[in-house]
């Protein structure tokens, strides 16, 4: 958990609300490592496609068929179904929050399963790349190619697919390489102080990062 006691650097965005505790946004990321002495990186498929549920704006609707997380503090790699959501979301209030798009996506489906997100520091990759580099919608994949050199092996509309065929095994191994990805990722960044993304013409861009 948290140490209380430890002060934290904040950024800008927070003197733009009224809110007197601060978001996971407002944090300045050193600050979020400080406090977390383990982290959990996150990942979840879905039964269902957003345009299911009424499109973005409702994606709280998704159903979720699998969750896997990296659990640092023990170096093993879980798996969830649906009914074991909420020892998901136990580790998530034990650990710093780690992934990718996670603010945009998978929070916001375990919000719906019960996760109060008042009580976690998160640290979300591409949130955090897309603000050094100025780029929006940056694609794991891109960051996963230019920086590990590998790719993603399906997405999430083969991973509904094989929902509706109950071929779950295909969606934990799917899921589990995602946070495999992710962890590798945050750990080079941690390492080298630095990720890279792949260019459309095949060439690399280094990116420094601050994620100690």
């Amino acid at each position: 958990m948290a140490d209380d006691k430890l002060r934290i650097r904040l950024n800008q965005s927070y003197w733009k609300h009224l809110n007197a505790v601060p978001f996971s946004e407002d944090v300045v990321p050193s600050s979020l490592f400080l406090r977390n002495k383990h982290y959990l990186v996150v990942d979840l498929e879905t039964q269902n496609l957003v345009q299911d549920v009424g499109g973005w704006g409702h994606i709280d609707k998704l159903k979720i068929s699998v969750g896997c997380a990296y659990d640092s503090k023990t170096d093993q790699y879980l798996t969830f179904l649906e009914n074991e959501i909420p020892k998901l979301n136990d580790l998530c209030e034990d650990r710093l929050v780690v992934g990718y798009n996670i603010r945009g996506f998978d929070l916001i489906i375990l919000q719906a399963y019960g996760l109060d997100l008042t009580k976690l520091d998160v640290f979300d990759i591409m949130y955090d790349v897309q603000t050094l580099t100025r780029q929006k919608f940056l694609k794991l994949e891109t960051i996963a190619h230019g920086t590990l050199n590998v790719g993603k092996s399906a997405d999430g509309l083969m991973a509904v697919e094989w929902w509706k065929k109950g071929e779950v095994d295909k969606i934990i191994q799917y899921c589990q390489q995602d946070v495999k990805v992710t962890r590798d990722i945050f750990e080079y960044g941690r390492k080298n102080g630095l990720v890279k993304l792949r260019r459309a013409d095949g060439n690399d861009a280094q990116v420094k990062v601050s994620w100690n």
